[in-house]
């Protein structure tokens, strides 16, 4: 069952459960208006036949009932149609004596039992419905009561035959007029549900027609008002470019992998091959330890992005010195200078909550990274300063600098700038990715600034422990330590 059939019979059952409650309500209301004026008939009835009644019996010898006296009975203004009246006294001889019916009868003259039976045993006043030679009347039965003393009752009574033909009359409308209005409903709902929800069959079909031509290019057009639908297709819309654009990229990354394990392995089968015709070759072995360890480095960063991707890359954060490790970058870089130029800007104190070994891998990658793009002669340098809030650390160089339409890329996997002297240099491409991703990993961010020819300079911004108070800047070195050859690239 689709939707537009489950929306349409859902809206048909509401309409219906109102129908009948509103059917039923009306009834009730109706039943209770029309039995409440006929009770007050009745009553008004069984009052002018007391008043009567006790006329009589009170006119009697000796003030005591006289029943004889009371054969003749007449109530003259006991005149509404379809009006039954009974006086029934307490007979010390027979118990109950009936007196006087009106004249009248609905029931044919000469009626003698009882309208209601039970009522008669009643001290209080009694109203019900009796079902008399299959008459259904409303009885008010009412003790007579004279001078204190209980001497009969009065019981008067009237058809519910007009009640019940409107009550059933009403119901009749109210069952063909809702039956006819459900069957409008189902139609109207069928025709407003199938329009709302077009522009569902519209996404459908697109998504349909994305799968079976493989098109990820393809977006839904909406004409309609700014409602949820409309949300819907945007939503879509957007979904269908984020996964156009991951499509293109994991299509590009696998290309890049393959590319980039295919020259290594290409390399290491040539050695391979000129060792097997010439024997040991001292230059090979070096080739092949040289493609060896750069198809190590690429694979570990692979696992690294792949950990990192996945959620299952952890970092073990402490409160972390970032002016010394700022230093111990500093001396490590040294040993990787090769003609450049190391300089230490101002370096200010402060404290970070972070993963010291992540940290320092971020500092070292963009290091290399300039140490790799800035000629001998040129230089590179460090400098780290802080607010109240964050400390930002930048690594600039003089080197050949960045085209500004490969500045948005310059972080994405495998990109380059020049994809010949990065692969000449050993970079994998994945350096800057995975400096991105640890900067991102503490809270922080790392952007890049750039001029072609004038250098690049590299900004890393991290927050830094709230109740730390900063000192003043130092200039500082520490002893030169191991270097860690942890490569970035562009």
């Amino acid at each position: 069952m689709t939707i537009r059939t489950r929306l349409t019979f859902l809206y048909a059952s509401l309409l219906a459960i109102v129908i009948l409650m509103f059917s039923a309500a009306t009834s009730a209301v109706l039943n209770w208006t029309l039995r409440n004026q006929v009770d007050n008939t009745l009553i008004e009835a069984i009052e002018a036949v007391r008043r009567e009644v006790a006329f009589s019996i009170a006119g009697s010898s000796g003030g005591a009932p006289q029943f004889g006296d009371l054969s003749m009975l007449e109530v003259n203004n006991l005149s509404t149609p379809g009006l039954f009246v009974q006086v029934w006294l307490n007979d010390p001889q027979t118990h109950r004596s009936y007196l006087y019916d009106s004249s009248w009868n609905l029931l044919g003259f000469g009626y003698t039992e009882a309208l209601d039976p039970a009522a008669l045993d009643q001290t209080r006043e009694v109203r019900r419905d009796v079902v008399v030679d299959d008459n259904h009347l409303r009885v008010a039965t009412s003790p007579l009561v004279v001078n204190g003393q209980l001497v009969g009752h009065i019981q008067t009574a009237s058809s519910l035959r007009t009640v019940d033909a409107a009550i059933d009359r009403l119901l009749k409308i109210m069952l063909i007029g809702g039956a006819v209005i459900l069957l409008a409903s189902l139609l109207l709902g069928d025709f407003l549900t199938r329009r709302a929800l077009q522009p569902i069959d519209t996404i459908a079909q697109a998504a349909a027609q994305i799968t079976a031509a493989d098109d990820l290019s393809r977006r839904i057009t909406y004409d309609g008002p700014p409602d949820e639908l409309a949300q819907l297709t945007n939503t879509f819309n957007e979904t269908m470019g984020r996964l156009e654009r991951l499509f293109n990229a994991q299509r590009r990354f696998v290309a890049d992998v393959s590319h980039e394990m295919r020259t290594p392995l290409t390399t290491i089968q040539g050695n391979l091959d000129l060792i097997r015709r010439i024997g040991y070759d001292e230059e090979a072995l070096e080739a092949i330890e040289s493609e060896a360890g750069r198809m190590s480095r690429l694979v570990g960063d692979l696992l690294l992005l792949a950990k990192a991707d996945a959620g299952r890359l952890s970092l073990e954060k402490t409160t972390v010195d970032l002016d010394t490790l700022v230093l111990e970058v500093y001396n490590q870089a040294h040993l990787l200078s090769e003609g450049v130029d190391i300089h230490l800007g101002t370096l200010d104190r402060a404290q970070v909550q972070g993963d010291p070994d992540r940290l320092k891998q971020l500092l070292l990658n963009l290091v290399s990274n300039g140490l790799k793009y800035t000629p001998a002669g040129g230089s590179v340098t460090i400098s780290m300063t802080r607010d109240d809030c964050t400390v930002e650390i930048a690594v600039s160089d003089t080197g050949v600098g960045i085209p500004e339409e490969d500045l948005p890329h310059i972080f994405d996997r495998f990109y380059r700038v020049d994809k010949a002297r990065s692969r000449a240099q050993g970079g994998t491409g994945l350096g800057l990715s995975i400096a991105k991703w640890i900067a991102d990993a503490h809270g922080g961010s790392l952007s890049v600034t750039s001029r072609v020819g004038q250098g690049s300079t590299f900004t890393i911004s991290l927050p830094v422990v709230p109740d730390y108070v900063p000192k003043d800047s130092v200039r500082a070195t520490v002893p030169n330590l191991p270097a860690i050859r942890l490569p970035g690239s562009r």
